[in-house]
């Protein structure tokens, strides 16, 4: 209980400085995962454990926003252009922002502009499109925008698609566990009535993601014994989601199969020990990259 109310606090502190930013700009945006999905999922604030505020935002708006946090204080933690031009290319993100807060805290906030990763080889879905829909959501004591339930469940969908296939995530980090999954199954069960399987069917069909969409669930289905989930597993099956399932990657070219189960992957400590000896000489130099972008190193 004191964990969570000290998470609380330090959370109603960021989201303090972030509403400074985003009460002074006239632009679509929508606050993302965070505090934002512990509500949709859980029906409560600070059930999720996060480490920074998630914005997403059309490149159109890109700029505003990034003056805005600029104004306030906010530095971006990289600032070499090698790094701004690699994001904007091959990332789904900008540099992220930082503000030191206190001698003990700071604060970050990732500016995403996509909700594919850079490797993604299909037609992109139009943010500005995505974003026309948003809704007021209020987070200790101010209002925000963010997604409706389902466009929530679709933007998480890929982002746990994406967490359980990068090269560079499985390789530096435990981006395949348990919460992930959890987070997933309680917004759907939670909010049911708002995304139902032709709903999810609908939109799915529209940005031609039934492959990811399908393959996450299934991994819900994995961990949550659940009728519901069962059904929409069932009827969102389609062969190319059916194809991906035992494989890892990003991208066609550097897709490989799975050597261990799924119980193996989510149970690691380590998922690099996992496919190390599965890293062809152009992964590991795109890791590299990636580590010397995200980590500065």
């Amino acid at each position: 209980m004191e964990d969570k109310l000290f998470r609380m606090i330090i959370n109603r502190i960021q989201f303090e400085e972030i509403y400074k930013v985003l009460s002074t700009l006239k632009i679509d945006y929508a606050l993302v995962k965070g505090d934002v999905l512990s509500w949709y999922a859980y029906n409560e604030l600070g059930q999720r454990k996060y480490r920074d505020i998630d914005i997403l935002i059309s490149e159109n708006s890109r700029s505003k926003l990034v003056s805005a946090l600029t104004t306030h204080g906010f530095t971006q933690l990289i600032n070499d252009r090698f790094s701004q031009i690699f994001l904007l290319t091959c990332s789904h993100q900008t540099i992220p922002f930082t503000k030191t807060l206190s001698s003990q805290f700071s604060m970050k906030v990732d500016v995403n502009i996509d909700i594919f990763w850079g490797e993604y080889e299909g037609k992109r879905i139009e943010i500005d499109d995505f974003l026309k829909d948003v809704v007021d959501l209020e987070i200790y004591g101010h209002k925000y925008k963010t997604l409706t339930p389902i466009k929530t469940m679709v933007h998480l969908i890929l982002h746990n698609y994406k967490d359980m296939n990068s090269l560079y995530l499985l390789a530096t980090r435990k981006s395949i566990k348990y919460n992930m999954f959890k987070d997933l199954f309680f917004l759907l069960k939670n909010n049911s009535s708002q995304i139902t399987l032709d709903e999810l069917y609908s939109i799915s069909y529209k940005y031609n993601i039934l492959p990811y969409v399908y393959y996450v669930l299934y991994y819900v289905g994995q961990v949550f014994n659940d009728k519901l989930i069962d059904l929409y597993i069932y009827s969102l099956k389609n062969t190319e989601g059916e194809r991906l399932l035992n494989s890892y990657g990003l991208c066609e070219n550097e897709r490989k199969e799975w050597k261990y189960d799924f119980k193996t992957r989510l149970e690691t400590a380590n998922l690099y020990d996992l496919i190390k000896d599965d890293l062809t000489k152009e992964d590991k130099e795109k890791i590299d990259i990636n580590k010397s972008v995200f980590l500065g190193h």
